[in-house]
């Protein structure tokens, strides 16, 4: 159970969460670096342009690649 709530990036809204039904984390590229945010779905371009923004790559789920990783190893 997640028990902090992510706060969208562009809109600051606390009153409505980030959540895999109106927005995601994501990966982004700008001239600045990599940075990692969370934005609602309709804030994505907003930020986007605010940002000088080269790409939004949605993250995949780190618990996964750990997994993976580790089975792999044990498996000799």
């Amino acid at each position: 159970m997640q028990t902090s709530r992510l706060i969208c990036s562009q809109c600051n809204d606390p009153a409505e969460a980030v959540s895999p039904y109106n927005g995601s984390t994501l990966l982004a590229r700008t001239s600045q670096g990599e940075v990692i945010v969370a934005l609602h779905k309709r804030c994505e371009n907003t930020w986007a342009e605010m940002h000088n923004c080269r790409t939004l790559v949605p993250l995949r789920k780190m618990h996964r690649w750990s997994t993976i990783g580790t089975q792999s190893r044990s498996v000799h």
